[in-house]
Formats: structure tokens, C-alpha cells, sequence
């Protein structure tokens, strides 16, 4: 004869499964619910938020328009030593291209460019042919300019017509001997026609 549960024993272990199914369903869903509502807040905002690497890049590459000025990708740029201490920049045309103005120079991770030689203003900017090239002086150190420091990088900038930054962003010129010792007072001249001139002063 088969035996049969007490029936209020059967029916406390039934009403504990089910309070143990409803606790687990309730509570496991809610907890899955927040967590899958953070998980799209995490992905919403990680869609808006700016991507720093791209942003870089694009910044990299704007500037004004280009034109018929010189961009880093149509001139070799050298930077030799020159008496007194000083550098001379020398930006050599693999295109025909214009050098406007003075470069901007940043060395190492600088935000400031250098000042430029008023004085060294050519009548006209400088127009290259494929294989001529433009000059400018790099004056490192002046009587106030402050405390001298090592620099060990130099990234030059092309101006655009309009005097602005062009397009295509910085390029790297190789210090002599690897390093310069500058000061606050560093400068530049315009770009001009010859080794003369832009080292003059």
C-alpha cells in the first residue's frame, strides 16, 4: 500500500517552492533590469562621448585652407647648425608651393610658438620651384629671455595666405647634434629667398 504525505506537510513545502520561485523571479529580474538599464546608459554614453584619438587626428590635419602655400607634405624640411649658436631652417620644394610668413615652431611639447623677426620680412613671400628652397633663422636665446633649457624636439608649421596655420598639420625637424638650448626669448625669421638673409642680425 502506497504511502501518502501528510497533507499540510505537502502543502508547507509547496507554498515554500513557490515563495523561493516568485523571490528569485522578482528579485533576479529587477537586478537584471537596473543592470541592463546601466549597460545602455554605459553604451549611450560611450557612443556620445568624443572619441580623443580621432578628435586628435582631425585636428592634426585641419588648418586653413592650403592653396598654393606650402604644406609639410610638399617640402623636405632640414634644420642645419649655423654660427652662433642659432639654427637654420631650410624647407626644400618637391612641388611648386609658396612660403608664407614665418614658420611656427613648437619644441618638444610646447604649446607656444616662437616669436618672429619683424625685421626679416620680406618685399614678397618666397615662391619655390620643385627643388629650391626657402630659408629661416632660428634665434634660440635672447638677453631676457630667462632661464635656458634643453629642447630636444622641434615641430614647424607652414602658414597659409591668410597667415594662419595651413592644412596638413606639423612636421618633425631634426635637431643638430639631437638638442638646442632655448629660452623663453626664441625666434624665428620669415621664410626668405637665401641662407643670407635669413641668418642676418
Amino acid at each position: 500500500m502506497t504511502a501518502r504525505p501528510h497533507l499540510p506537510a505537502a502543502l508547507a513545502v509547496l507554498t515554500a517552492v513557490a515563495a523561493l520561485s516568485l523571490t528569485g523571479c522578482g528579485g533576479g529580474g529587477s537586478s537584471d533590469s537596473s543592470d541592463a538599464k546601466s549597460s545602455a546608459s554605459s553604451a549611450s554614453s560611450s557612443s556620445e562621448a568624443p572619441d580623443i584619438g580621432a578628435e586628435g587626428e582631425d585636428s592634426a590635419a585641419s588648418g586653413a585652407a592650403k592653396g598654393d602655400a606650402c604644406a609639410p607634405s610638399d617640402v623636405r624640411l632640414q634644420a642645419r647648425p649655423a654660427p652662433s649658436g642659432r639654427v637654420l631652417l631650410v624647407a626644400t620644394a618637391s612641388k611648386a608651393c609658396t612660403a608664407y610668413g614665418f614658420p611656427f615652431l613648437r619644441f618638444d611639447k610646447d604649446q607656444a610658438t616662437a616669436d618672429m623677426v619683424a625685421a626679416s620680412k620680406p618685399a614678397s613671400p618666397v615662391r619655390l620651384a620643385p627643388g629650391k628652397s626657402a630659408y629661416a633663422g632660428v634665434v634660440p636665446t635672447s638677453k631676457d629671455g630667462g632661464t635656458p633649457r634643453e629642447a630636444t624636439e622641434l615641430s614647424v608649421s607652414f602658414q597659409a595666405k591668410n597667415g594662419d596655420p595651413v592644412e596638413g598639420g606639423e612636421t618633425r625637424a631634426a635637431l643638430p647634434g639631437g638638442k638646442l638650448k632655448i629660452d623663453d626669448g626664441v625666434r624665428t625669421t620669415y621664410w626668405v629667398a637665401d641662407e643670407a638673409s635669413a641668418l642676418k642680425g
